[in-house]
């Protein structure tokens, strides 16, 4: 189930909840398709929200042509919502996860060693 969702000029950026917190996943506006490998799972949702709007706001920032008069705006638009998600996924210690990297620790089986990192 989508809870939230922010767009960019070619990409929608969608909050869904998972098991382990929420994923914000890209998907293409033309075409409608999901892009799995860009998912990100965060713990939090609030931080998972700023990193969707950030990402549309890049999107937008990125897509724009030279000529646009509001170039300058969506610069502004994008360095707010950068500090706004770096703010909180500090205060709030969630930096996110690539989606592959969830997946390939579900494919793990459950008994059996572990690897930890130190």
């Amino acid at each position: 189930m989508i809870l939230a969702a922010c767009e960019g000029r070619h990409w929608q950026y969608e909050i869904v909840e998972h098991a382990d917190g929420y994923v914000v996943r890209m998907r293409d506006l033309d075409t409608g398709d999901i892009d799995e490998d860009c998912a990100t799972v965060f713990r939090t949702m609030p931080v998972a929200f700023a990193f969707a709007e950030m990402s549309a706001a890049f999107d937008r920032f990125t897509a724009a042509a030279d000529e646009e008069a509001d170039d300058a705006e969506m610069a502004t638009d994008f360095a707010m919502s950068e500090r706004v998600f770096c703010d909180l996924s500090s205060r709030l210690c969630d930096g996110g996860v690539a989606g592959t990297l969830v997946q390939a620790w579900e494919r793990l089986p459950a008994e059996g060693p572990r690897l930890t990192l130190h």
